[in-house]
C-alpha cells in the first residue's frame, strides 16, 4: 500500500439508498399488490380443494367405488393445478421474482450508475456495498458511508429529467396551441368567404330580378300596346299638335316613331355655337352620371368590406 501510495475506501448501504427513492416504493407497492391478488386467488383455491374433500368424507358411505375413485381424481387434478399455480406465481422463476426484476432494476440500475459517477468523479479506489452480508465486514467508519451522497446525487438527475420533460410538456402543449389557434383562424376564413359568397349570390340574383322586371315592362304584349293606344289617341292627337319643343332624349320614349320623326322634323335648327353648347352640355351631363356611377360603386365596395370584417 505505501509502494502504491494512498488508497481511498467507501461503502454504500444500497437497502438504505433504496428504501428513500420514491420510484423504488412505488415499483415494492405496485408488486406486493400483484402479489396479494394472486395470494388470494391461492387462498380461494384451497378452500375450494378443502371443501371438496369435507363433501366427499360425507358422502363417502354413499357413493360406488367408481365414483368415489373419480371424485379423489378430481381432487387430486386440482390439488396439482393449485401446485403448479404456486410455483409459476412465487417459484424460483416465477412471476413474483420476474416482475420485481422488472420493477425493481430499473431503479437499481440508476443507483449504480449514480454510484459509479461518483467512485469516478471522487476517485475512490474500492467501494463495499454494507447490505451484502457476503463481503464480512465487522466495522465500518460512517466516515466512509457515501450513501447520502449517492442520494443527492440521484435526486439531482431525477430533476434534471423532471425538468426536460417539462419543457418538452411545454414546448407541446404551444405547439398544440398553436394548431388550435391556425385552426380557428382557418375556419373564420372559410366562414366569411362563405358568408361573402352567399352576399354575391343573393346580390347577383336581385340584380337579374331587377333586369327581368325591366324586361317584362319593356317587353309589353301587343294586346296591352294596342288598348292603350286605343284609350289614349284623345291625348296622343292632342299632344302631337301641343308638343313642346326639346330634344329627343327627353320626349322619345314617349312618343311614337311617326311622332319622332314628325318631332325631329319640326326641331328648330341650331346655329353651330348653339349645337356646340348643346354638345358640351351633354358630355358634362354625361361626365357627371359617370362619376356619380363610380362613386356609388366606391361606396358599395366600402360597404362590403365593413360587413366582411
Amino acid at each position: 500500500m505505501n509502494a502504491q501510495g494512498r488508497i481511498r475506501i467507501a461503502y454504500v448501504d444500497m437497502e438504505y439508498i433504496l428504501e428513500k427513492l420514491p420510484e423504488y416504493q412505488s415499483a415494492l407497492k405496485e408488486l406486493e399488490a400483484r402479489a396479494a391478488q394472486w395470494k388470494t386467488q391461492i387462498e380461494k383455491q384451497k378452500k375450494e380443494i378443502q371443501e371438496l374433500k369435507q363433501q366427499l368424507e360425507q358422502e363417502k358411505v354413499l357413493l360406488t367405488k367408481e365414483l368415489l375413485q373419480e371424485k379423489e381424481e378430481e381432487i387430486a387434478f386440482k390439488e396439482k393445478e393449485l401446485l403448479k399455480y404456486q410455483l409459476a406465481k412465487f417459484g424460483p422463476e416465477g412471476d413474483y421474482i420476474l416482475q420485481k426484476q422488472h420493477l425493481v432494476t430499473p431503479v437499481q440500475d440508476r443507483v449504480f450508475a449514480a454510484v459509479s459517477k461518483l467512485i469516478k468523479s471522487a476517485k475512490y479506489d474500492i467501494v463495499f456495498d454494507k447490505s451484502n452480508d457476503n463481503l464480512g465486514l465487522i466495522y465500518t467508519s460512517t466516515k466512509l458511508d457515501i450513501s447520502d451522497k449517492i442520494l443527492k446525487l440521484i435526486t439531482k438527475e431525477r430533476g434534471k429529467e423532471e425538468r426536460k420533460k417539462k419543457a418538452k410538456k411545454r414546448k407541446k402543449d404551444k405547439q398544440k396551441k398553436l394548431s388550435e389557434a391556425q385552426q380557428k383562424r382557418k375556419e373564420l376564413a372559410e366562414k366569411r368567404k362563405k358568408e361573402r359568397e352567399e352576399k354575391r349570390k343573393k346580390a347577383l340574383e336581385a340584380r337579374k330580378k331587377k333586369r327581368e322586371e325591366a324586361l317584362k315592362k319593356k317587353n309589353k304584349s301587343p294586346k296591352e300596346t294596342d288598348t292603350n293606344k286605343e284609350n289614349n289617341s284623345g291625348e296622343k292627337k292632342s299632344n302631337n299638335k301641343e308638343q313642346p319643343t326639346g330634344n329627343k332624349e327627353t320626349y322619345g320614349n314617349q312618343l311614337t316613331p311617326e311622332q319622332l320623326k314628325k318631332f325631329q322634323q319640326n326641331e328648330p335648327k341650331l346655329t353651330p355655337e348653339q349645337l356646340a353648347e348643346k354638345r358640351k352640355k351633354e358630355r358634362e351631363e354625361r361626365r357627371k352620371r359617370i362619376l356619380e356611377e363610380r362613386r356609388k360603386k366606391k361606396e358599395q365596395r366600402e360597404q362590403n368590406q365593413k360587413d366582411n370584417n
